[in-house]
């Protein structure tokens, strides 16, 4: 089978596991620092037996960027899936899925890079798209929601920037055991100084909870992670555009969410400027 039609599957299948990430966080009853802690550490657990058979040292000045990924990675799903509490599956992922635009905005600030008129209009567009979603429903509680999804999306970015780096240095097993252990013990130690509930859970919940981690984190993160190593990460960050799309049906068939005309609109003009925006 061809290299790339191989990938392609692969992201696929990646999509749509990422894709009931947000159908099995709503269908949780725990806070969201406990689904965020049990996602990273459960995962951990299940890698753990590959890790071992294919350790690999790291270089000693390249620790940092595990570090950072794995914070990153941490923040990324403790803004993001607190998000889900306080706007719809729609808002909510078609907002985290903006990190295009915000890699531009930061490549500007960071590093001088100039911004080219179509990001300018990107830009202008994913403004409008977050005004029209943020009104398309109670618009303090959507204010909130989106702001943290927003949140989600710039940790998301700098993510998958760090990432890029590691994955082309060393294997998948050895950047996702440890970036996902580094944002558990992240998480670990958040859900500590807030005083959650980690251990005595409903039955119900562990299930959820093991379906969060198996689906969405070691079989669907990790697909992008592979692809990382054949792909660039503006590609992959387009790719995982299919995550709105297929979150929003599956949110309408198991929660009847059917997104308002103003939410659709605003999720339409997001999602066009991301694809209009600078890729380079």
């Amino acid at each position: 089978m061809n290299k790339k039609f191989s990938l392609f599957i692969l992201l696929f299948i990646g999509v749509i596991t990422i894709s009931f990430s947000s159908i099995l966080i709503r269908m949780s009853k725990s806070t969201p620092i406990v689904i965020s802690t049990y996602r990273m550490g459960l995962s951990t657990i299940f890698l753990l037996p590959l890790f071992v058979f294919n350790r690999k040292k790291v270089v000693k000045g390249e620790k940092v960027f595990f570090v950072l990924s794995g914070i990153f990675l941490a923040l990324h799903f403790y803004t993001w899936i607190t998000s889900l509490r306080f706007t719809t599956i729609m808002s909510s992922t078609v907002l985290v899925t903006t990190n295009p635009i915000f890699v531009s905005i930061l490549s500007y600030l960071l590093f001088k890079k100039r911004l080219k008129i179509k990001t300018f209009l990107a830009i202008i567009l994913c403004l409008l798209g977050i005004l029209l979603m943020s009104y398309g429903g109670k618009f303090s509680t959507n204010v909130k929601g989106n702001s943290l999804a927003l949140l989600g999306a710039i940790f998301a970015s700098l993510y998958i920037t760090t990432n890029y780096f590691l994955r082309k240095k060393y294997d998948l097993i050895n950047i996702v055991f440890r970036v996902y252990s580094i944002s558990f013990i992240v998480l670990l130690i958040i859900s500590f100084v807030l005083k959650e509930n980690l251990i005595f859970l409903p039955k119900r919940e562990y299930f959820l909870l093991i379906l969060i981690a198996i689906f969405p984190q070691v079989i669907g993160h990790s697909i992008f992670n592979y692809a990382l190593k054949f792909l660039s990460p503006v590609f992959i960050s387009l790719t995982i555009l299919g995550e709105p799309i297929g979150a929003t049906l599956l949110g309408v068939i198991f929660f009847k969410e059917i997104p308002k005309c103003l939410e659709f609109l605003g999720g339409l003009l997001i999602i066009t400027a991301i694809l209009i925006a600078d890729k380079e």
